[in-house]
């Protein structure tokens, strides 16, 4: 990960991309500001006329009181308007940019991270952002600006009362270097743990067919009301500090109050002051308190807002661990070839899945790779389409290692169906069109047809058109797989991996698929990774691994007969 820069500049450099805007939003501000500073001048004046007895000019202050408020108003509306806009593109920029990223990070991101987390990040986390961006330009910045007015004007008056006034700056400084550590180490507890309860909820939901069946919802209701009770004590902790800062800023500004009043009433018996000058005075002091309040309060959305970025940024400033070499090109296949060389993997660092494996697919060529659970069969996969890269080693296509080509262009040639199928809620037709999003109806029939589906999608009522369930749950795993594996098919890949395809259907179907692919198969280079040997008649070679290395190679009856690793798991099948 890159070294992270100061959060809060980071969060300035987002919004000073909308300048522009900002300076719109500023300029209201002041405006607003400067209009609301003038009102305790006007009531000074106004005062002033009547200790003199001058009554006939009240009414024209009235009408000028009247009208900076409304002023005012309109435009703190403006402000408020506009400083929500900038807030919403500040965020539209951070959402996009979170979105793209997470889709560009390798696999080993999302085995760090629960998909909760992220879940948490790319949504509770940049609202807090958003929040924390509308009121530091709206409430804020308008308060500061207030604030600097307020001081210029009470020194116009009184330069004693605004020193006074300014001695209480530190006693702020103190009180926020006393509490902002604690509010953000409880702000950083509690974001982590409402990534948590976001993960429990997405896995419990996620899996509550399993739950039900083994009547263990229970366990998951007591897991998240411990991560429930957590977060709800770490934000009961953070609103005591949060409850004893108001106090603690109101009181200070309470007793500026105080000293407003009581220096101010000396200078006015002395005859230094007039009254109106201590009624100014006093609205300048009341116009200082907000500010001094808002300092706290940002400063407190601060520390949840830079605790909600940390998290956000971590995401951006992740560097995808299977990156596009500088002279990668789009290299198209043409044969077919896949050869390993000397290939070591390890997911850890520690473990090694892979060990010096090397074999050789020849083009045109239908292989399966088989062997025991946990020998590297699916790892094969991973490593042919760069979702992850060998530590040491290379694989090839065609002669080319596969790291030389553009991973887009890499992954366009080479279909692939998981063993874990995923369906979008979308129909029917657009599932299968995924790969390839203008394939005409023609394309998508004959993909299904070649799966083994088009029979069953046309006894639907609405056909292709059929929406699909999040994630398929309103088809069987087998209708799943068989969408799956047409949605690979319509890209008509060079190569196409078959990662336990048929592991939910049934013995007869898995045959008429297997019956329909195999002119298709033709001219294609086919990797079948399977624990199921009933098909393996059908391919041209088998390889069997074991911990990582090629243990046997040759054709369904040879290695029968060889009476090795191969005829062990083929009789613990079926015998």
């Amino acid at each position: 990960m890159k070294k992270a820069k100061n959060i809060g500049r980071r969060i300035i450099e987002y919004i000073l991309r909308r300048w522009k805007l900002l300076l719109l939003v500023l300029a209201l501000n002041t405006v607003s500001s400067i209009l609301g500073v003038y009102i305790p001048y006007i009531t000074r004046w106004a005062i002033d006329e009547i200790e003199a007895g001058k009554l006939d000019v009240l009414q024209l202050y009235a009408i000028l009181i009247v009208g900076f408020t409304i002023g005012q108003g309109l435009i703190s509306f403006a402000s408020r308007y506009y400083s929500e806009y900038l807030a919403q593109g500040v965020i539209y920029d951070i959402r996009n940019e979170v979105y793209r990223k997470i889709h560009e990070l390798s696999y080993s991101f999302f085995q760090r991270i629960d998909v909760g987390q992220l879940i948490a990040r790319a949504t509770s986390d940049v609202e807090q952002l958003r929040r924390f961006v509308r009121q530091l330009t709206s409430g804020f910045i308008g308060s500061m600006i207030t604030f600097a007015s307020a001081i210029i004007a009470m020194f116009t008056i009184n330069v004693e009362l605004t020193l006074i006034s300014l001695t209480f700056t530190p006693i702020i400084y103190l009180l926020v270097r006393y509490f902002v550590p604690k509010l953000r180490r409880l702000y950083m507890l509690a974001r982590q743990t409402y990534g948590e309860i976001t993960a429990t909820t997405q896995e419990s939901i996620t899996g509550v067919k399993i739950l039900k069946a083994l009547a263990v919802e229970h366990h998951f209701n007591e897991k998240f009301q411990e991560k429930n009770w957590s977060y709800y004590r770490q934000m009961l902790d953070a609103a005591k500090y949060r409850a004893a800062l108001w106090p603690t800023l109101s009181l200070t500004s309470s007793i500026l109050t105080l000293f407003i009043y009581w220096y101010g009433g000396i200078k006015t018996m002395a005859g230094a002051l007039k009254i109106g000058d201590i009624v100014a005075m006093t609205l300048y002091t009341g116009m200082l308190i907000w500010p001094l309040t808002w300092i706290g309060f940002i400063i407190v959305s601060y520390q949840m807002a830079s605790v909600a970025a940390s998290r956000v940024f971590e995401i951006l400033d992740s560097e995808p661990e299977v990156k596009e070499l500088p002279d990668a090109r789009d290299i198209p296949i043409r044969k077919g070839e896949v050869s390993f060389e000397d290939v070591w993997f390890s997911y850890d660092g520690e473990k090694w899945v892979l060990k010096g494996l090397t074999f050789k697919v020849k083009p045109g060529e239908t292989v399966a790779i088989v062997g025991p659970t946990g020998s590297g069969k699916t790892t094969i996969a991973h490593l042919l389409m760069r979702f992850y890269d060998p530590q040491r080693g290379r694989i090839m296509v065609d002669g080319v290692d596969v790291r030389k080509f553009k991973i887009e262009s890499l992954r366009k040639q080479i279909g692939i169906v998981h063993q874990d199928i995923f369906l979008f809620s979308d129909s029917i037709r657009n599932n299968i069109a995924y790969g390839k999003p203008e394939a005409s109806m023609d394309e998508v029939v004959e993909a299904a047809k070649l799966s083994y589906i088009h029979r069953f999608i046309s006894s639907l009522p609405d056909g292709y058109e059929t929406m699909v369930g999040e994630r398929g749950i309103t088809l069987s795993g087998g209708q799943r797989q068989r969408i799956a594996i047409a949605r690979a098919l319509i890209m008509n890949p060079k190569i196409i991996i078959m990662d336990d395809p048929t592991s939910n259907v049934d013995a007869e179907t898995e045959k008429a698929i297997y019956d329909a692919l195999t002119k298709y198969f033709r001219n294609r280079t086919v990797i079948v990774i399977t624990q199921r040997l009933s098909t393996l008649k059908l391919v041209d070679r088998i390889i069997v691994l074991d911990e990582g290395r090629v243990v046997e190679e040759g054709t369904h009856e040879e290695l029968l007969k060889k009476g090795g690793l191969y005829a062990k798991l083929y009789k613990s099948m079926f015998m």
